[in-house]
């Protein structure tokens, strides 16, 4: 009646508090306590849990000297970040400023003390721990007053052929080559800005712009574009892309505004040669470079394609008869010149009218002859 039995397992502590206030530890096994006044309590932990989290445990841990000797007490700076091993595996990463209660006989306990207040840089091999042991840290950060979750590490990644700006509460803190960066957040705010360095093609497409004379035409523009400077692009644009898209559309209507369409179809390299003249300047000076700017299409609406297949076929036919006239001309000259060779010279004549003959006797089967031989070259061959 006097006395209270409890049995306490092997992964467990108990604290025994009379009349409130606490007079021992309890290790494993059975135990009996006197009770004579009825004001015995007990209050019993898993010390698998690590933490010894009882709501007023500094205060116990403190006015207590049984308590002490299950209890390691760790407190760190508000500058410091501690990274937490249980059995020499990482438990978790511990905010600035935090005090912690854990059971020494969980494990073997170890804390390792990081200092933060000149670099949030983590180093690579405290990076490489975190990542190889799978912490969760949005989770698995310690931090007794943390009503959200938070990362601890801001991990920054920068592409192959990539250059990242990394800016710190706004400020642009460093730029950084292509690799993996983990920065303590803190009482920090992050912001990674990537841009990349490689020559990039830029698409104007379906762009409807009215030429001079007032014909509608659909035009289609290509341009290269490469980053040189990404720190002055970050610091003068926004979005670059988007900002050499705006120019480039901008300049293309001004080159097709002013010209007639049979101007642009004469000279197709004048819309890319003038776009690029209006807009090289202003992308160099927020740090990009313009390479090759051309036109890939012209369309044409469907009534004025119509007219101009119409002029093309007239002039090609106009093209043809010319040069059949051209031809007959020389032809007849040709003539001209024979017959007057041959007016002068009768031999010449003689043999002309031979090849004629041996032409007309190719397409002969049968010959009949009057008159022997003589009639035949009397009647036939000779010409008069």
């Amino acid at each position: 009646m006097f006395r209270k039995t409890i049995k306490i397992a092997e992964n467990e502590r108990a604290l025994v508090f009379q009349n409130q206030k606490l007079t021992q530890v309890l290790m494993p096994g059975l135990h009996k306590v006197w009770d004579m006044k009825d004001d015995v309590e007990f209050e019993v932990f898993d010390i698998d849990e690590l933490y010894f989290s009882q709501k007023n445990g500094e205060r116990l841990y403190q006015g207590s000297a049984s308590l002490k000797e299950h209890i390691q007490h760790e407190k760190l700076q508000d500058t410091e970040v501690g990274m937490l091993y249980l059995d020499g595996m990482l438990r978790g990463v511990v905010a600035p400023g935090e005090r912690l209660f854990m059971w020494k006989d969980a494990g073997d306990i170890r804390l390792d003390r990081i200092d933060i207040a000149d670099t949030p840089l983590v180093e690579d091999k405290t990076l490489y721990l975190i990542n190889k042991a799978g912490v969760n840290l949005a989770t698995r950060l310690i931090r007794s007053e943390s009503t959200v979750a938070v990362k601890p590490v801001a991990v920054a990644t920068v592409k192959n052929s990539h250059v990242g700006l990394l800016y710190i509460d706004g400020k642009l803190s460093e730029k950084l080559s292509p690799g993996t960066y983990g920065y303590w957040q803190f009482n920090r705010e992050f912001q990674l800005k990537s841009y990349d360095t490689r020559t990039q093609i830029l698409e104007v497409s379906g762009q409807e712009i009215m030429t001079k004379d007032r014909v509608s035409l659909r035009i289609n523009l290509t341009a290269n574009i490469r980053i040189l400077d990404a720190e002055t692009a970050a610091n003068s644009v926004d979005d670059v892309e988007q900002y050499a898209y705006k120019l480039l559309q901008l300049a293309l209507r001004e080159a097709i505004g002013t010209k007639a369409l049979d101007d642009l179809l004469l000279d197709k390299l004048y819309v890319g040669e003038t776009v690029k003249e209006l807009v090289a300047e202003n992308l160099k000076a927020v740090g990009v470079e313009l390479g090759n700017v051309g036109m890939k299409d012209i369309i044409l609406p469907g009534e004025i394609k119509a007219i101009l297949n119409q002029v093309v076929e007239a002039q090609k036919a106009a093209e043809a008869n010319v040069i059949k006239r051209r031809e007959e001309t020389a032809a007849t000259r040709s003539l001209h010149n024979t017959a007057k060779v041959m007016e002068n010279n009768p031999t010449l004549m003689r043999l002309k009218e031979l090849e004629a003959l041996e032409k007309v006797a190719d397409k002969i089967s049968n010959l009949n002859v009057y008159g022997g031989l003589e009639g035949l070259m009397q009647g036939v061959v000779k010409m008069t």
